[in-house]
Parts: structure tokens; sequence; C-alpha cells
């Protein structure tokens, strides 16, 4: 789907760099593609659907700044939201024959994307080599892609477990937990403390809870010591405990 932008913005690709050099090591080539593709990314609303409800093959793109999520609309407008995006991260890329529609992709806050299609590209030619010879040895920023795409699938298998077996109180510790550590990957965290610009509607659409029980959940971690929230920035005071409470394991360490 085509976005229509509000402005073209010029952007450091930190976020992006910083989220595929920590799935796999990568080339001077590869870092100079990453900047080119992220140097001047168009600058969204929030709530603009960069990926189409029934969409096949979207098109790949960056998220180089903003949040945005993977979500499913039912019928009567109630929404499941199954990830979260977060700066650095990429969409649209699969390592499927035949891609598979999978609900829409929409930005929760304001945001800056870029076009992908010349990494995807440049991924593929790496593993198909140069004409009569042989498939190429991966480069890294195939292997970085290959990563993103596998680490999505842990997120879905948290997301699984969040909502089939999880208490409120443990789902919400789960979800700080996992976007802490995600953040902190593209150096988005100081002292467990993040930006957190998401509402309360979007954290009970993700975690399967009603507003109201999301909004006494959040109260309940709050009275209990284990975060604080000021505006649009969280701490997480106890890690330890949460980690705990949740039962949490690093994605890092699959």
């Amino acid at each position: 789907m085509s976005v229509e932008p509000l402005a073209r913005a010029t952007a450091p690709p930190d976020a992006v760099l910083r989220r595929l050099s920590g799935y796999a090591p990568l080339a001077p080539e590869d870092e100079a593609l990453l900047r080119q593709v992220t140097a001047h990314p168009a600058l969204v609303p929030a709530r603009t659907e960069l990926v189409r409800d029934g969409e096949a093959a979207p098109r790949p793109q960056v998220l180089v700044e903003g949040w945005a999520c993977r979500q499913r609309l039912l019928a009567d407008g109630r929404r499941q939201i199954v990830v979260v995006l977060l700066p650095g991260d990429p969409i649209g890329f699969t390592r499927r024959r035949r891609p598979m529609p999978f609900g829409s992709v929409t930005t929760l806050t304001q945001a800056q994307v870029s076009e992908a299609g010349l990494l995807r590209d440049s991924a593929r030619d790496s593993a198909r080599g140069a004409p009569g010879e042989p498939p190429g040895r991966e480069t890294g920023l195939a292997a970085a892609l290959r990563e993103a795409w596998e680490m999505e699938e842990i997120w879905l298998v948290n997301q699984v477990v969040r909502l089939g077996r999880q208490t409120a109180y443990e789902r919400v510790a789960h979800f700080l937990l996992e976007l802490r550590e995600r953040l902190a990957a593209v150096g988005r965290v100081q002292d467990n403390r993040f930006t957190f610009p998401i509402t309360q509607e979007v954290l009970a659409d993700a975690l399967g809870l009603s507003v109201v029980h999301m909004n006494r959940t959040m109260q309940q971690l709050r009275r209990d010591g284990l975060i604080e929230q000021r505006a649009t920035a969280i701490t997480l005071r106890d890690v330890p405990a949460l980690v705990s409470v949740a039962d949490y394991v690093s994605t890092h360490a699959a």
C-alpha cells in the first residue's frame, strides 16, 4: 500500500542500524545501504495503515522512528494487537514462498517509515549468487533480516503465552519487560526508563483486557512499587521482581 507522507524527514538511521546489527554483524557496504534506504523517511501520522488487511505480499519497509502494530480487526470493530513494532523494526519481509495475508500494520504514533525494497533485493541477490554460479554466502544484512523475521516469531509465541495462560498482572509485567529489552537494543532505555507513548486502550487491545481492567492492573503495579509512569514515559522500578512475576525469559537467550 502507498503511504501518503506528511513530509520527508532527514533522520539518522540509528535505530535501524542498531536493530539489525544486533542480529548479525554488518559489513560497511551493508551499513551504507541502510543509510541510503533510511536517509529520507516518510513522516506519517498515527493511525496510518502501512499494510492493508488482506495484503498477501506487502512491500518491505523499515520503521525508522515511532511505534506501530500488527493487528487483526473483527467484524464488530474489536481489535487484537498481535505484535507492537518499535523503532528499527523491519516490516513486510518474509521467507515464505507464498506470503499470506495477516491482518494489517498500523502506526500507533507519528512515525518515520522508509521503503526498503533495496534491502530485500540485496538479501535475495546474496543468497542467489552470481549468474551461473552456486548460491552465494549469506551476507550480514541477509542474516540480520532473517533473524529479525525469526525474532518476530518469538514475540508471537510470547503473545500466545500471555493471552492463553497469564493473569492480567503477569501479562502487563511480561509485556513491559519485553518492550524494555527491545528498546534497550536500540539505545532507547536509560535507568530502566523509556518512552511509553501508547494509551491504555492500546495496551488493552494488545493484552486482551478491558480498558477498566487494564487501568486497575497498572494501578496495582504502581502500588506494588514495580512501575512508575509519568506522562509518556515509564520506569520499571524493580526489574527482578517483574521478571519473577512474569516468569520472563530474555528473547536474547533464544
